[in-house]
């Protein structure tokens, strides 16, 4: 064997060892504690002595350490439920790891419903947040945590909505999460956060980011123009007392210059409803809709009975849904193939 493959296991033999020694304290620490006197005792090295002892292996040692975290929760949580060296354990994992998302994800969650502590919860999501833009998950668990957690905080509502506007900007948020991201900015117009939170993502180093930042941007543009129109619409409606059948007839009574143009592609127009659409952004909302929860449930229903199901209502029947979505399109409906369990 190579002197590389040699230095590997050793250092690997040297996380163990590591880790087995942290494990031994933890559970001598456990053992020895009184109620009394519990938080004095200090059993889990700091981050810096874990990455001297781990030659620098901080992710193994993170896995190490949030698998036993995990554990510690279950016990606490059957036992005791003090959850006394939990924010010292998660914190320390990821400063071992700070891109171990699921640490940060999981820790707000047991922070904020176990240990009650919305306060550590927050920091932990925070944290999470700074080294991870990507993770819908983060500024959700934040968001959530302002609305049930929080509630009593004058400002909870708005501050749940800052956070969910940031996940629901990463464009991987599921539907659910972008829908009440929208609901809460309409109630306190938090669109310039949302349009200077993606122009300083123009300057990212990530390619990904830069062009999902130009993208976002014209899509709040879209949005913005069909708030326009719909202001247009409300007027025509009073001049004329008929709702427009089309933009064209609200240049006619000149309400607007033109139809506007969609850098995207798309296009826009007055739906069934009487309101202005437009097609690029419904189709963003079509997509979510379709493959976070019908395409979803149908995948559930195929592994259950090795078929796919007679209709979408049979979703319903068998529990998988509660409700169909409806089609975000105004008029149209779910099509749905049985035989092949593809849905347009």
């Amino acid at each position: 064997m190579s002197k590389r493959g040699n230095r590997i296991i050793a250092a690997l033999l040297v996380v163990v060892l590591c880790y087995a020694a942290t494990v031994a304290s933890l559970m001598g620490a456990d053992n020895t504690r009184t109620d009394e006197g519990m938080d004095d005792i200090l059993y889990l090295p700091n981050e810096k002595l874990l990455t001297h002892f781990t030659a620098g292996l901080n992710t193994i040692i993170a896995n190490f350490l949030w698998l036993h975290c995990i554990q510690y929760t279950a016990l606490e949580h059957r036992g005791q439920r003090h959850f006394t060296w939990l924010e010292h354990m998660l914190f320390t994992a990821t400063r071992l790891d700070p891109y171990f998302v699921d640490v940060y994800r999981f820790g707000a969650m047991f922070l904020s419903a176990l240990r009650a502590d919305p306060e550590a919860s927050l920091r932990l999501a925070q944290e999470g947040m700074k080294k991870n833009p990507h993770s819908w998950h983060l500024p959700y668990e934040a968001a959530m945590n302002y609305l049930l957690n929080r509630r009593d905080h004058p400002d909870s509502r708005y501050y749940a909505a800052q956070y969910l506007s940031m996940s629901a900007a990463t464009g991987r948020a599921i539907s659910g999460v972008v829908n009440l991201a929208a609901k809460l900015q309409d109630e306190y117009d938090l669109t310039e956060i949302e349009r200077d939170m993606w122009v300083n993502m123009l300057d990212s180093d990530d390619k990904f980011i830069r062009e999902l930042a130009e993208r976002k941007l014209i899509e709040i543009e879209l949005r913005e123009i069909c708030r326009v129109l719909n202001e247009r619409i409300t007027l025509f409606a009073e001049r004329t007392g008929q709702k427009p059948r089309s933009l064209d007839s609200l240049i006619e009574q000149g309400l607007i210059t033109a139809v506007p143009e969609d850098p995207l592609g798309g296009e826009f127009f007055i739906g069934e409803d009487g309101k202005a659409y437009n097609t690029t952004l419904l189709e963003d909302v079509i997509i979510r809709a379709r493959e976070d929860k019908i395409l979803s449930a149908l995948m559930s229903y195929r592994q259950r009975h090795d078929t796919w199901p007679a209709s979408l209502d049979r979703l319903l029947e068998v529990g998988l849904l509660d409700e169909i979505p409806p089609h975000p399109w105004p008029g149209r409906e779910w099509q749905y193939n049985p035989e092949t369990g593809r849905i347009e």
